[in-house]
C-alpha cells in the first residue's frame, strides 16, 4: 500500500474507524500525509484488535502513529513494525500518535522521530496504556521525547500507564 497525499489529513488504510478492525495485516506500507495519519487507521473511534502494520509512516502536522494517528477508543493486541517520522509537526508515536482511549497488550518496534511530544509507543497519552511496550529508538528536536510516551497529560480521570516499558535509545533537547 502506498498513500502519498502530503497535503491531506486523516489518512491510513482506513481514514476513520467507528466499528471494528480485527485481524488485519498491512505489510510494506508507505503512508504520507499531514496530520491524523496512521498506517492502518487515521482516526480510531472504534476498536482495532489483533492487527499489525509494517513499513513507513510520515506526516507534517499533529497526530502521526505507526498503527493509528489518533485513538479515541480501543487498540488491543496489535503492533507496528513501522518507522514513523514527522520533521515539522508534533505528537508522534510508534504505535499511536495521540491516545484518548485505551491501548493494551500492544507494541511498537520501529524508530520514531519528530519535533516535540514524541514517544516510542504513544506521542501524547491522555487516558490508559496497559501491558504494552516499545523497542525502537526515539529522537526529537524539541521537548517531551520519551521511550514509551512523549507526554502524559490530565485529559482523563483514568490517566494511567501500567505494566509497560521501553528499551530503545532516546534523544531530545529537554524535558
Amino acid at each position: 500500500l502506498n498513500i502519498d497525499r502530503p497535503t491531506e489529513t486523516v489518512l491510513g488504510l482506513f481514514g476513520v474507524n467507528t466499528g471494528t478492525v480485527n485481524d488485519t495485516a498491512l505489510e510494506s506500507a508507505t503512508v504520507t500525509g499531514t496530520g491524523t495519519v496512521g498506517g492502518l487507521v487515521g482516526k480510531n473511534s472504534g476498536t482495532v484488535a489483533e492487527s499489525y502494520v509494517t513499513g513507513n509512516v510520515s506526516g507534517s502536522g499533529t497526530f502521526v502513529g505507526g498503527l493509528v494517528g489518533r485513538n479515541k477508543d480501543t487498540v488491543t493486541d496489535s503492533h507496528a513494525f513501522v518507522n514513523v517520522s514527522n520533521a515539522s509537526g508534533d505528537i508522534v508515536g510508534g504505535l499511536v500518535g495521540k491516545n484518548d482511549g485505551t491501548v493494551k497488550t500492544s507494541y511498537a518496534t520501529g524508530n520514531v522521530s519528530g519535533r516535540s511530544i514524541i514517544g516510542g509507543l504513544v506521542g501524547r497519552n491522555s487516558d490508559t496504556i496497559t501491558n504494552s511496550y516499545a523497542t525502537g529508538n526515539v529522537s526529537g528536536s524539541g521537548d517531551y521525547v520519551g521511550g514509551l510516551v512523549g507526554q502524559s497529560d490530565g485529559g482523563s480521570s483514568s490517566l494511567s500507564v501500567t505494566g509497560s516499558y521501553a528499551t530503545g535509545n532516546v534523544s531530545g533537547s529537554s524535558n
